[in-house]
C-alpha cells in the first residue's frame, strides 16, 4: 500500500501540457526506474517526445520543464532529457512537450515556423527535441530575448543526422535580438517566417505557471522500493536512518543525470530525492569566498561564476571555470545535473574524468560535508577523494579569493569538441610576481589513471625552480613530468602516449599563455587554444521565378508535423492490450559455440512470458536468404544451440515481456554458457593476414578489371602507398524497431526499412509462408543511411517468429547499445596502389588492390563500388585493378551513405596527392593533368565500361570556386600563416567529384495517384521511402505541376508493399527521382483520359473537370512502374569540396574553418532539400573523416563504440564555420528525370577534403620539425593522430 509522509498522500502529481497527471505508488508498471520519457509515450500518450540513446546523449527526449527554485522559491525554466529522469522525482513540476507548442489545428509556435521555413527538418526524429531545446532556452530568458551566441551555445545535447546542422541554427538565430542581417531579410522574404498564429503559445511560452514547490513525502512503491522527497536536511537524515534500519541500498537523486554513464549501477530499494532543499540550492559570495550549494547545477554555476568574474575582485579567475564547465556534457544534462553529484560520481568512479573535480581541485576549493542536521566537516578535494561518505551530504562547494597574479588556466582535450568526456583533463594554477613562481603551483590533472590527481614532483621542482622563463627549468620539469605521469590504458580512450604527451603539451600551453610577453611571435600562437567563431552559412541557387510548381525551395511536405510531433513513426504506434515487447539476448564472445540458454530466473519474474529462440523459427533460420547477390554465409535470426558464435553482440534469443522495463529487466537473468571459446579476429589486416598465410587470397578476389594504356605517356616515375580507412554507424535517430500482429491470413509487419521487397521475402522464408502472407506498411523513417535496406529483416524475422509462436503482438525497439553491437555498419576498407607516372605528373599506370572488411559473412562486401567510382574524374590509363574482401569476427556489415564509393574516391585522391608531394607540385595542377576528356575509356567493371561522351564540368567548377571561394588568396593566406605560427597549422585542400548515378540495379518504384470525384483531392501512394531526403515534396511538386494544381489539394499516403510489390529498394540518391517519373507518368495517363472531358467543357475549375469525368465514368486512378522500357538514362553528377581546417600541433585538436561546395544538381526539383541534402551529407562524411571512430576490443571482440558516450558523430561546433553551398547554375540535365539529378552521396564523397586539409596541415607542422617525407594517415584522423603525425616532442617546447 502506498503511503506517504509530510503530504500524506500516496501519490505525486505533475502537469504536462497543462493537463495534471496523479501517479499512484500502487501502479504496478511505474516505479524507481521508469523514466519521464516513458510516462509522456505511454501513459499520457504524447508521441511527439522521442527517445533513443536513454543516457542523456542525443536529444530526442528534451522536454521544458518548469519547477521551483528551493533556495529563493522563484520560477525556474529549463530543458531537461527526460530518458534519464525519474518520473518519481517530477513532483509539482509543470512540463511542456512539443504538442504544447502548436499543430495543424491551432496553428504553430514562431519556433515550429521558423525551422519548418528554414528547411531545418529531413527524417524529422530529431525535430520535436531541437523545438523543445530552443523553447526551454527562450522561455528561460526574460520575455523569450536570446542572443545568436546562446543559440550557438544552446544545441550540444541535439544530435542532428540528416541536416548538417546549418539550417536548424539560422532558423533559431533568427530569433535572437542580435540575429545577422541575412537572416533576418531570409525571414522576410518567407511567407509566415515571423507570424505565430498558434493561440496556444503566442510564441513565448505558457500562459499560467502551474509549477508547485516540493514537500518532503514517502511513498512505498508497488516493488516495494521507497522514493522519499526531502525538502529539508533534517528529513534527509530521518530517511538515511530509516533505509538503514530497513536494510535498503540508497541512491540520492539530484540530477539522476550518472545513469547516463553509469547505466546498471544498483539495484537500489530507497531513493531519497534532494532537490528541494534550500541548502542545497545557494549561492553566495562575500570577501573571502564564494559559496555554492552542492545542489546547485552546472547551468546555474556557470551562470552565477560568470558573472561573479565581471563584478567581484579576486574572483575574476571564474570567468575560465565558468567557460569550462560550458563543456561538460551538454545543455540539457547541465541544467539537472549538480556538482556534488559529478563529484560523487568521480568518488565512486576514480577513473572518471571529472572536470567539476579537475578545476575545484586546481582553484583550491573546499567542501563542506554533512553527516546530519548537526554534524558538518570541511574537506579538500582530495580529501574527499578518501572520505567514507556513505549516509553523507555535500552541503556546499567553497572557493578561495585569488589576487590577480595567480594565473588560472584549465584544459579539456576530447575526440569532439562538445558533449565528450575528456582524453585528458587539465587545471593549472601558479602564482607569478616579476617572472618567478613565489608558491607551489597546483597542476592537477584527470584521465590519466583512477590514483592520479597532482603531479606532486613537478609542482614542488617548480616551487624551488622559480624561473619560469628559463627553458632549462621548463625542461627539467617536463623530464619530472613525464617520470610521474603513468597513465592506463582502457580501450576506446586515447593511448597512455598521446596522454602523458598532453600533460607537457598543456603546461607547456599555461607558461607560454603566462608568459606570453617573452615568447616570439613564432611561438606565441602555443599559448592559446584554437578559436571558435560563432558558424555562418550560405546558399547559393537559381531561383525559378515561373508560376511552376517545380524548382522552387518549398518548405518540407511533412515538416510542420515533424516539428508539432505529429509525424507518426513506427514506435508511435498506439500499444495495443495484448501487445508483448521483445529484448534481444546477445552473445558475450566473439568466437566459439553456444552451449546453452538458460532463462529460468528470468521467466520467473511476473510479467515475462517467454524466450524465443532458433527452435521457434518454422523456416530457414537465415535472414538473409534473399539478397541481390549470392550470399556467401547465412546470418541467422538466432544461434541454435550447438551451432558457431560468429562476432560478439550476435543474436541469441529474444525474451518477451508485458513491457519493455520488465523484458530488459528479465533479459539481465538469462544465463548462456559457451565452450571452444577463442580469440576473435577483429581487425581486417590480421584476417587479411591470416588469409594469406592459408594461401587463400586469390579466393578473395572479386575479379580484375583493367583499362589500355597511353603509349605517350612515359613512365618514369613509380609510387608505392597505402591506406586504411576505418569504419562508421549510421547512427539514425530511429533506432531499428518493428511491430509485428498475427492476422488471419498472416502478418501485418509495420517497421522503417528502406527496401520492403527484401524484408517481405526474407519473413517468408524464416516464417515459410507466402509472400502474400505478409503485409508491410512504412510511413517513414527516421533516417537510414543505407542502414535500413537489409538490416531491418533481422528485426522482422525475430518479432515475426516471437508474434506467430505465442500468437500475440510483439513490439521490439533497440536500444542505441545493442542497436550498434548487434547490426553491422560500413565496411573498414585496406587499399595499396603502385601508380606510375610522367615527369609532370601524368598518371600511365596504376596497380592497385582494394579490400574491405564484410564482418562475419562476407554477403554484403562493397569493394566493387570502389572500383566503381575509383576513376572519379580521371582518365583510366593502364589500370588494373583487383577487390576483394575478408572476414572478422564482427557483425555482419552493411551499406552506409555513399557505399565504396567514398572510399574509391579516396583512394585516386590520394594517390594525386602522393604525385604531386613527390614532384613538388600544387596537387590542383597535377589533377588537372589527369582529368578525363570526352571519349576517354571509363575502367571495365561488371557494370559495362564504354567511353565518357559529354564534357567534364570540373574545369568551370574550379573557375568558380576559384572566384566564390577566394581560392588562391585563401592559398597564399595558409601559406604564410603556417610559416608565421609554429603551433597552429592551416590547411587547404580542393576536391574534384563525378559521380555516375545509374540505374544499372532496378528503377522499379510504382507510383499511384487516386482522384476523388466529390471534391478534386488528389492522394498518392508510391514505393518510394521518405527518410528525410525530401522524397515525398518532390513528389508532392511534381503531381502539383502535372495536374496544374495548388499543393494543398494532394495528400501523399503511407507505403506498403502492395503498391510497392518487388520494389527495389530506396537508396543510392535515385528514389525521389523514380518515385517523381512515375507519379508524373500515372499522373499523364489520368490527363489522357481526361482530354475527352476538357474539349467538352469551357475552361472549367479542376473540381469541375474531375466531377464531369466520374459522371462520364473515367477511371481516375493510374499507376505506373518504371522500366526497361522507359531507357532511363544514368548520368555524373559533378561536384566540388573547398575544406580549410585549422590544427593545434600541440594538442592536436582541430576545426574545419571554412568549407566551400558546388555541385551539380541539374534543375533542382525543390532546391531547399536538396540544399539540406547536401549539407547533411557533407557532414556525415565530415564525421566519417573525423570523429567517428569504431573500436572492438581485441581480447573478447565487443564493440566498444557502442553509444553516445563512447561514438561520436558531428554536433553543431564541428560544423564549419563559414559554411558555403552553391548549386552550379545553367546545368539542367538532359538525361535526368524533369531535368534534375541526385544531390545525397555525391557530396559525400567531397568530404574527403577535410582529411587531406588536415594531412596538409600536418606536412606542415611536420616541415617545421625538418620532416619532409611523405607518411601514411590512417582514417578518421583522431586529435591523437594529429598530434602524434605532427612529431611534436618536449625539446621543441620553447620560447
Amino acid at each position: 500500500m502506498g503511503k506517504g509522509s509530510g503530504s500524506n498522500a500516496s501519490t505525486i502529481s505533475f502537469t504536462i501540457n497543462g493537463k495534471e497527471y496523479h501517479v499512484d505508488a500502487n501502479t504496478a508498471n511505474i516505479n524507481s526506474e521508469t523514466m519521464l520519457v516513458d510516462f509522456i509515450r505511454d501513459h499520457a500518450n504524447l508521441k511527439g517526445t522521442k527517445v533513443m540513446c536513454r543516457e542523456g546523449g542525443c536529444g530526442a527526449c528534451v522536454v521544458t520543464v518548469r519547477t521551483k527554485d528551493a533556495a529563493i522559491g522563484a520560477d525556474v525554466t529549463k530543458g531537461i532529457n527526460s530518458c534519464i529522469t525519474p518520473v518519481y522525482s517530477c513532483q509539482g513540476w509543470d512540463i511542456s512537450t512539443v504538442e504544447d507548442l502548436g499543430n495543424k489545428d491551432d496553428g504553430y509556435d514562431v519556433i515550429q515556423n521558423r525551422l519548418v521555413n528554414f528547411h531545418g527538418t529531413q527524417c524529422g526524429y530529431c525535430t520535436p527535441g531541437m523545438i523543445m531545446s530552443m523553447n526551454s532556452l527562450r522561455e528561460s530568458k526574460k520575455d523569450g530575448l536570446v542572443t545568436v551566441k546562446e543559440v550557438e551555445d544552446n544545441f550540444d545535447g541535439n544530435i542532428c543526422r540528416c541536416t548538417g546542422y546549418r539550417p536548424i541554427l539560422d532558423a533559431f538565430k533568427s530569433l535572437a535580438v542580435d540575429a545577422p542581417e541575412d537572416l533576418k531579410r531570409k525571414c522576410d522574404d518567407i511567407e509566415d517566417c515571423a507570424s505565430c498564429p498558434c493561440p496556444m503559445r503566442q510564441g513565448l511560452g505558457r500562459k499560467c505557471d502551474k509549477a508547485k514547490t516540493k514537500e518532503n513525502s514517502t511513498l512505498v512503491l508497488a516493488n516495494g522500493s521507497v522514493w522519499t522527497t526531502a525538502v529539508d536536511l533534517k528529513a534527509v537524515f530521518q530517511a538515511i536512518q530509516r533505509s538503514n534500519s530497513d536494510g535498503k541500498k540508497l541512491r540520492f537523486v539530484a540530477g539522476n543525470t550518472a545513469t547516463g554513464v553509469y547505466k546498471h549501477e544498483g539495484p537500489y530499494s530507497s531513493y531519497i530525492e534532494i532537490n528541494g532543499i534550500p541548502e542545497l540550492k545557494q549561492k553566495k559570495v562575500d570577501s573571502s569566498e564564494v559559496l555554492l550549494g552542492g545542489g546547485v547545477t552546472l547551468a546555474d554555476a556557470i551562470e552565477f561564476l560568470g558573472d561573479i568574474s565581471k563584478t567581484k575582485s579576486g574572483f575574476e579567475y571564474m570567468a575560465h571555470i565558468s567557460t569550462h564547465l560550458e563543456r561538460v556534457a551538454n545543455a540539457p544534462v547541465r541544467n539537472n545535473a549538480t556538482i556534488a553529484g559529478n563529484l560523487m560520481i568521480k568518488h565512486a568512479h576514480r577513473e572518471f574524468p571529472s572536470d567539476v573535480f579537475v578545476l575545484l581541485e586546481t582553484a583550491g576549493a573546499k567542501l563542506t560535508i554533512a553527516s546530519s542536521v548537526t554534524e558538518m566537516k570541511v574537506l579538500t578535494m582530495t580529501d574527499f577523494l578518501k572520505a567514507d561518505m556513505r549516509d553523507k551530504l555535500i552541503l556546499s562547494v567553497h572557493f578561495p579569493q585569488r589576487s590577480t597574479n595567480y594565473h588560472f588556466r584549465s584544459f579539456k582535450i576530447t575526440r569532439r569538441y562538445q558533449n565528450a568526456h575528456a582524453y585528458v583533463n587539465a587545471g593549472f594554477l601558479v602564482k607569478v610576481e616579476d617572472g618567478k613562481i613565489v608558491e607551489q603551483p597546483r597542476i592537477v590533472y584527470g584521465g590519466i589513471n583512477p590514483e592520479f590527481v597532482h603531479a606532486t614532483a613537478t609542482e614542488e621542482f617548480l616551487s624551488k625552480n622559480t624561473d619560469i622563463g628559463s627553458m632549462q627549468v621548463l625542461q627539467n620539469a617536463f623530464q619530472i613530468l613525464d617520470k610521474e605521469v603513468n597513465p592506463d590504458f582502457h580501450p576506446p580512450e586515447a593511448s597512455p602516449e598521446y596522454r602523458k604527451s598532453l600533460t607537457q603539451s598543456l603546461l607547456y600551453k599555461t607558461i607560454l599563455g603566462i608568459m606570453s610577453g617573452k615568447a616570439s611571435q613564432h611561438i606565441k600562437s602555443g599559448g592559446s587554444d584554437i578559436p571558435r567563431s560563432i558558424s555562418k552559412g550560405t546558399q547559393v541557387f537559381e531561383a525559378d521565378k515561373s508560376d511552376s510548381r517545380l524548382y522552387k525551395a518549398m518548405p518540407k511536405y511533412e515538416g510542420a508535423w515533424q516539428a508539432s510531433g505529429e509525424a507518426e513513426y513506427t514506435t508511435d504506434i498506439p500499444k495495443r492490450p495484448d501487445e508483448l515487447f521483445g529484448v534481444f539476448i546477445l552473445s558475450t564472445i566473439g568466437s566459439g559455440t553456444l552451449k546453452s540458454i538458460d532463462a529460468t530466473e528470468a521467466l520467473a519474474m511476473p510479467g515475462v512470458v517467454r524466450l524465443i529462440t532458433a527452435k521457434d523459427v518454422k523456416g530457414k533460420n537465415n535472414y538473409q536468404e534473399y539478397f541481390f547477390f549470392p550470399i556467401v554465409k547465412p546470418q541467422p535470426v538466432f544461434v541454435n544451440v550447438g551451432d558457431e558464435i560468429s562476432y560478439h553482440g550476435q543474436s541469441i534469443a529474444l525474451l518477451l515481456a508485458e513491457n519493455r522495463q520488465i523484458a530488459v529487466e528479465a533479459s539481465r537473468k538469462v544465463k548462456v554458457a559457451y565452450e571452444g571459446a577463442t580469440k576473435p579476429v577483429v581487425d581486417m589486416m590480421e584476417a587479411l593476414k591470416n588469409v594469406e598465410a592459408a594461401g587463400l587470397l586469390p579466393k578473395h578476389f572479386i575479379g580484375t578489371f583493367s583499362s589500355e594504356g597511353d603509349p605517350s605517356v612515359k613512365v618514369n616515375h613509380t609510387l608505392a602507398g597505402d591506406m586504411n580507412i576505418g569504419s562508421q554507424y549510421h547512427f539514425y535517430m530511429e533506432t531499428l524497431n518493428c511491430l509485428c500482429i498475427p492476422r488471419e491470413d498472416g502478418i501485418d509487419m509495420h517497421i522503417p526499412t528502406q527496401w520492403m521487397d527484401h524484408t517481405q521475402n526474407n519473413l517468408s522464408k524464416v516464417l515459410g509462408i507466402p509472400c502474400s502472407s505478409i503485409n508491410i506498411d512504412v510511413k517513414r523513417i527516421g533516417g537510414g543511411f543505407g542502414g535500413k535496406i537489409t538490416q531491418p529483416a533481422h528485426i522482422a524475422a525475430a518479432a515475426a517468429v516471437a508474434a506467430t509462436t505465442v500468437r500475440h503482438p510483439v513490439r521490439i525497439a533497440l536500444d542505441i547499445e545493442t542497436n550498434m553491437k548487434m547490426l553491422g555498419r560500413r565496411l573498414p576498407f585496406y587499399m595499396k596502389y603502385e601508380v606510375g607516372f610522367n615527369d609532370v605528373g601524368k598518371i600511365g599506370s596504376l596497380k592497385t588492390e582494394i579490400f574491405c572488411d564484410a564482418g562475419f559473412s562476407g554477403n554484403e562486401s562493397n569493394s566493387l563500388f570502389a572500383v566503381i567510382h575509383l576513376q572519379n574524374a580521371y582518365k583510366a590509363l593502364g589500370w588494373e585493378v583487383k577487390p576483394g574482401f575478408v572476414m572478422t569476427n564482427t557483425a555482419s556489415n552493411t551499406s552506409v551513405r555513399a557505399p565504396g564509393s567514398v572510399k574509391g574516391v579516396a583512394l585516386i585522391e590520394n594517390i594525386m596527392e602522393h604525385i604531386a608531394f613527390y614532384l613538388k607540385k600544387d596537387s590542383l595542377d597535377v589533377r588537372k593533368l589527369n582529368f578525363i576528356e570526352k571519349g576517354d575509356h571509363f575502367l571495365p567493371t561488371f557494370f559495362g565500361g564504354g567511353n565518357f561522351e559529354e564534357d567534364n564540368q570540373i574545369p568551370r567548377l574550379i573557375e568558380e570556386i576559384k572566384k566564390s571561394g577566394d581560392y588562391e588568396n585563401r592559398k597564399q593566406f595558409v601559406e604564410t600563416f603556417n610559416k608565421e605560427n609554429r603551433w597552429k597549422k592551416r590547411g587547404l585542400s580542393l576536391i574534384p567529384i563525378r559521380y555516375h548515378v545509374g540505374f544499372e540495379f532496378g528503377c522499379n518504384l510504382p507510383a499511384m495517384i487516386a482522384i476523388y470525384h466529390f471534391d478534386g483531392t488528389v492522394s498518392c501512394t508510391h514505393a518510394g521511402i521518405e527518410m528525410g531526403q525530401g522524397l515525398q515534396t518532390k513528389v508532392l511538386q511534381t503531381i502539383a505541376q502535372c495536374f496544374q494544381i495548388p499543393m494543398d489539394k494532394i495528400k501523399l499516403k503511407s507505403t506498403n508493399n502492395f503498391i510497392g510489390a518487388n520494389a527495389f529498394p530506396s537508396g543510392g540518391s535515385v528514389a525521389s527521382e523514380l518515385c517523381c517519373f512515375a507519379a508524373m507518368r500515372a499522373c499523364e495517363t489520368i490527363k489522357d483520359r481526361l482530354k475527352p472531358i476538357l474539349e467538352k467543357l469551357e475552361n472549367p475549375s479542376w473540381e469541375k473537370l474531375i466531377a464531369a469525368a466520374y459522371q462520364a465514368k473515367i477511371d481516375l486512378t493510374a499507376s505506373y512502374t518504371p522500366g526497361p522500357k522507359d531507357d532511363l538514362k544514368g548520368y555524373q553528377v559533378w561536384a566540388l569540396g573547398l575544406a580549410e581546417v585549422e590544427i593545434d600541433v600541440l594538442t592536436g585538436e582541430y576545426k574545419v574553418v571554412r568549407t566551400d561546395l558546388i555541385e551539380d544538381a541539374g534543375k533542382s526539383l525543390s532546391p531547399g532539400v536538396d540544399l539540406g541534402q547536401i549539407e547533411g551529407g557533407y557532414i556525415f562524411g565530415q564525421g566519417f573523416w573525423t570523429t567517428e571512430r569504431i573500436v572492438h576490443c581485441k581480447e573478447t571482440g565487443e564493440l566498444l563504440t557502442n553509444r553516445t558516450w563512447d561514438y561520436k558523430p558531428p554536433e553543431t561546433k564541428d560544423i564549419p564555420e563559414d559554411f558555403r553551398i552553391s548549386l552550379l547554375k545553367d546545368a539542367p540535365n538532359p538525361y535526368g528525370i524533369l531535368r534534375s539529378k541526385a544531390t545525397g552521396e555525391p557530396i559525400l564523397c567531397a568530404t574527403v577534403a577535410v582529411y587531406f586539409a588536415l594531412r596538409n596541415a600536418i606536412t606542415a607542422a611536420r616541415a617545421d620539425k625538418g620532416n619532409t617525407e611523405w607518411f601514411k594517415l590512417d582514417s578518421p584522423i583522431t586529435p591523437e593522430d594529429v598530434y602524434h603525425h605532427c612529431l611534436t616532442t618536449p625539446t621543441d617546447f620553447k620560447f
